[in-house]
């Protein structure tokens, strides 16, 4: 028994994982040869050997370009099962997962034929490996005359009954000033839905600053920057804002060098609620479970540090709060068994 027979085996939660990043290539060639797009798509074996060595710096059309080939409703049940059955292997109980709506209705599904495909894998998930999947809808930064559409989705009776937790925004931060979402967001906020936003990844902490006076985000995924501005970082910490942060994004952006150079320790340091996530784990070649081996071998995290990230993934979801706390209560207790099945005292 070790560390990493430890930390595979615990329990987690998984807060930071977008649905357009997670399909395994097997099946998207697949699904690309059945809906026969090797044969109407440009440079199909350019973008199909991508998926396998993206282009790290052009990764939203990478995406834009793989999602237009699930053009059937089973399309994406398949790969909500795919990425459900993954989850499991890691001992995920639940996962938020984001997805971008926009994509696959521009191939020409309607929002309920969307949401219905995307909740039988969702079901299935829940049946065959006990994995609880909600979804958090992703308006791109550079749509904002679409959120209206998307607080309508969010806000609806089917949405809500099909497990859809959250309203978000993704995309590149300089796309379009925060401020351009503040109304829809407002009217959120009095319909009280959630809101998940990505920011700091290229306006830094004056693009978190931005999201939370106009947007008041429930949390922050990305969070690159916040480290550079002590006026993000008091605003994180005293406004209780969790940040869902993927070392492996940042790593394969060119943020950090390494895993060693990955300032977990600083975030952790400075007070502020973190989980860690792996965003697109086929494109950054990852998993939830390597994310905290990183963070403990290489990182330098103390596993009772990882521990309390964990839990930190539990409270910062937006489960209902008896839900919560079970599922707190159940993780410590699984913990301390599982510590005292794979740890020695001078591993941890």
């Amino acid at each position: 028994m070790s560390i990493e027979s430890y930390l595979r085996a615990m329990p987690k939660v998984e807060l930071y994982v977008q649905l357009e990043g997670a399909m395994q290539k097997e099946t998207l060639l697949v699904i690309a040869e059945q809906n026969d797009i090797p044969d109407t798509l440009k440079h199909f074996k350019q973008w199909a050997a991508l998926i396998e060595q993206p282009d790290y710096q052009h990764l939203d059309d990478l995406v834009r370009v793989t999602s237009a080939w699930l053009q059937q409703p089973d399309d994406l049940t398949r790969v909500v099962y795919e990425l459900g059955v993954n989850l499991a292997k890691q001992n995920v109980r639940y996962a938020e997962v984001s997805v971008v709506p926009l994509l696959y209705m521009e191939n020409g599904l309607t929002f309920e034929q969307f949401l219905s495909a995307i909740n039988d894998g969702r079901d299935r998930v829940a049946r065959g490996w006990g994995v609880q999947l909600a979804w958090v809808l992703m308006l791109p930064r550079d749509q904002p005359r679409r959120a209206d559409d998307f607080l309508r989705w969010v806000t609806s009776t089917a949405a809500k009954r099909g497990g859809v937790v959250a309203l978000g925004l993704t995309g590149p931060d300089n796309a379009q000033p925060a401020a351009q979402f503040e109304r829809p967001f407002r009217n959120a906020i009095k319909k009280g839905v959630p809101r998940v936003v990505q920011a700091g990844d290229v306006t830094g902490g004056q693009g978190i600053l931005d999201v939370i006076t106009h947007l008041q985000p429930d949390r922050i995924v990305g969070g690159w920057g916040a480290l550079e501005s002590s006026d993000a970082l008091s605003a994180l910490v005293e406004q209780h804002i969790p940040v869902n942060l993927s070392m492996a994004r940042d790593l394969r952006r060119g943020a950090v060098a390494s895993y060693a150079t990955y300032p977990l320790r600083r975030f952790l340091d400075e007070g502020v609620t973190v989980t860690l996530g792996t965003a697109m784990p086929e494109l950054y070649k990852t998993n939830l479970t390597q994310e905290y081996l990183a963070a403990f071998e290489q990182v330098g995290g103390a596993l009772d540090e990882l521990e309390e990230i964990a839990l930190n993934a539990v409270r910062s979801s937006l489960l209902p709060d008896d839900e919560k706390h079970r599922m707190l209560a159940a993780f410590s207790e699984e913990y301390a068994r599982l510590r005292a099945e794979h740890v020695t005292s001078a591993q941890a």
